[in-house]
């Protein structure tokens, strides 16, 4: 099944360029002019990444990013942010609300699907870590039961062979 990936941005060329590029590499594509769109795309179907521009009318992307860290169902998606915006400054902003990446606008084809693949991979990871840990707090609570069963088994009979001896 395709990885999805959110593009968000109110630049219909870097739109059409970006959909284009990640569709050709097998990767499912939703794009949304705003921040509005974006929010509302979410909540159809969860991305597995999101492309976010910075600035956009109505809702910048530091507001977008903050609504999606706040809800518990989104909070974990990876955000990589797109600007032309070059400010230390506003790298800080994006990386201090949540962003997982800074791509700085003009964009180089490569290096967006080198950063793709790259927080899909991390993204990939840490899910399977996730389920892991799972598996092995579960495993944990029946060895814990087994132990319990276990002590309480050898305890009976030594306690009637304990009370021969004495």
């Amino acid at each position: 099944m395709p990885q999805t990936i959110l593009i968000v941005d109110d630049t219909p060329d870097n739109l059409r360029l970006l959909v284009g590029m990640l569709t050709e590499r097998g990767y499912k594509v939703r794009p949304a002019p705003n921040g509005v769109r974006a929010l509302a795309t979410v909540q159809k179907e969860l991305p597995d990444l999101i492309l976010l521009d910075i600035m956009m009318p109505e809702m910048d992307g530091y507001e977008v990013c903050r609504r999606l860290k706040a809800d518990e169902r989104t909070k974990d998606v990876p955000i990589i942010f797109i600007s032309a915006l070059n400010e230390v400054f506003d790298k800080i902003t994006a990386f201090s609300i949540g962003g997982v990446d800074y791509i700085t606008k003009p964009f180089q084809l490569e290096e967006v699907l080198a950063r793709v693949r790259t927080h899909l991979d991390i993204q990939d990871m840490r899910q399977k870590l996730q389920k892991k840990n799972q598996q092995l707090l579960q495993q944990n609570a029946e060895l814990d039961a087994f132990a319990h069963t276990v002590a309480h088994d050898l305890k009976t009979p030594l306690s009637v062979v304990m009370g021969y001896t004495q």
